[in-house]
């Protein structure tokens, strides 16, 4: 049976819920991987050279999001993954250190466990050059924070904890939320999802509220089902 490779970085889709309201929501794994296909819960713990080891359901995606970090300066992430297992209290303290981060930078925020965050600035219109000012702040919050490299771990565990999600329960998923057109064969909707184009079924889709074609199941459900396809 195939397997659909969810990328692991946090994948965000920016919506204008109103004038300055910025509602994030996050996709997936962890930090960029091409190679997650759901292996490894941290259960490891440290090897004979002081760095982790990871096994379970999503171990790569743990080594290759510690890695990451490691390399970007994310001392909180490092060191939360330096056990070689996560836990949902170290994601929430990564949550909490974005929203203050955040709040230095001028915003109002919240950011919760699974990567899902609002973003709030009383003082700005959303012109572009704020658009492109915020994108850089969060993603500078994010990492520095570590919720860039853990909250997708956190989901993953709790999502797919066996490893076992795959392209078929993703499109059985969209299937029953009406995210797809009942004329595509199972194989054009694999075909989409596994698109490297910018132009694909799935990214036409509106995400943005103010969109004339904007429909709140699709939005939810196109994203929803590559994360949760099981709705555990």
């Amino acid at each position: 049976m195939a397997r659909y490779h969810l990328s692991s970085r946090l994948r965000r889709t920016t919506i204008v819920a109103c004038a300055t309201l910025i509602v994030i929501m996050t996709l997936a794994s962890c930090a960029s991987n091409p190679l997650a296909s759901g292996g490894g819960g941290g259960n490891g713990g440290t090897g004979s050279n002081s760095e982790p080891t990871f096994t379970g359901a999503h171990a790569e995606d743990y080594s290759w999001a510690y890695d990451r970090a490691k390399r970007d300066g994310s001392e909180f992430a490092v060191q939360a993954l330096s056990d070689g297992k996560l836990a949902e209290a170290e994601v929430q303290e990564a949550a909490d250190r974005y929203v203050s981060c955040m709040t230095d930078k001028g915003y109002t925020a919240t950011m919760s466990i699974d990567g899902t965050s609002t973003i709030y600035h009383p003082d700005q219109t959303t012109d572009q050059a704020w658009a492109d000012r915020m994108h850089r702040d969060t993603d500078t919050c994010e990492k520095e924070s570590g919720i860039d490299y853990l909250a997708g771990l956190l989901l993953m565990d709790k999502t797919n904890p066996d490893g076992k999600n795959d392209i078929s329960m993703i499109i059985d998923c969209m299937r029953r939320h009406d995210v797809v057109d009942n004329s595509m064969t199972d194989a054009q909707i694999e075909a989409e999802l596994n698109a490297t184009s910018p132009d694909t079924y799935f990214s036409r889709i509106p995400l943005d509220m103010a969109d004339p074609n904007y429909d709140a199941n699709k939005a939810k459900w196109s994203q929803e089902c590559r994360v949760n396809p099981r709705e555990l």
